[in-house]
């Protein structure tokens, strides 16, 4: 990938802060030229969010000179204790890891299919995850892997398919979506304004009690009435015209 989401406020995080407080402004640089080259190698085949650069090859590509105690690769290998004692990356065995970058990659910045679907399942796999404040360490729960899926021991009907797995969405996990309904969504509308409408429909449950059987469907008519009405998005309609309408499974 070539690109992915900085936040305008990311100084004002807490951990940056302290990153600054005690490395400044070479601090600051190496942490954001770490996450350049991770998300330089994320690739179809590659979501595993390691860097794979040492720290030489870093200190080299910021031109950072060393001092009179210590050289440039030293004090690039003291900012990034310092990165994982924060919580910003995860050192597993001597390996260097940012999976919080899973948040901030989605379809829409990438035309390649297998790529953008490889995002999507990595996303719905660590959905309750990546929905938390960025300040949060993210948890490694999802690794690419070549292992085959084990068979189990429960039989299945032929002719009844198993259904489906759906994935909670949104702060109070309301709106259920397969990962085919998601990317579908995103594909159509993009996922800051799919992220947008989750967002409003769990609130709505939320706060509201409103009941659906087709989530996927029920974001559908309330983008489509928020077109159709000119001053924001619409109210659902009561509960029993609602469910009339969406019980369409």
């Amino acid at each position: 990938m070539n690109w992915f989401q900085h936040d305008a406020g990311s100084t004002q995080d807490a951990k940056i802060k302290k990153l600054l407080i005690r490395h400044g402004a070479v601090g600051y640089a190496v942490y954001f030229h770490c996450l350049e080259l991770i998300i330089g190698n994320v690739c179809e085949h590659n979501i595993t969010f390691e860097l794979e650069h040492d720290s030489e090859i870093i200190a080299d590509n910021l031109k950072i000179g060393g001092t009179g105690e210590k050289s440039g690769r030293e004090i690039v290998e003291d900012i990034m204790r310092t990165i994982v004692d924060l919580g910003l990356f995860t050192n597993e065995n001597g390996h260097i890891f940012c999976y919080k970058l899973l948040k901030r990659i989605n379809m829409s910045m990438t035309s390649n299919k297998g790529l953008r679907e490889a995002i999507s399942r990595a996303k719905e796999e660590n959905h309750d995850v990546i929905m938390t404040h960025h300040d949060s360490v993210m948890i490694p729960t999802y690794l690419p892997t070549n292992q085959p899926t084990l068979p189990t021991n429960k039989e299945k009907t032929p002719d009844k398919p198993a259904k489906p797995q759906k994935h909670k969405h949104g702060e109070y996990k309301h709106v259920l979506l397969t990962s085919d309904e998601y990317l579908r969504l995103c594909e159509e509308w993009g996922e800051p304004e799919l992220l947008r409408m989750i967002k409003e429909l769990d609130e709505g449950i939320e706060v509201k009690g409103y009941k659906y059987k087709n989530h996927n469907l029920a974001l559908r008519k309330w983008k489509t009435n928020e077109k159709n009405r000119s001053g924001g998005y619409s109210k659902p309609l009561p509960v029993h015209n609602r469910e009339t309408m969406l019980d369409l499974d």
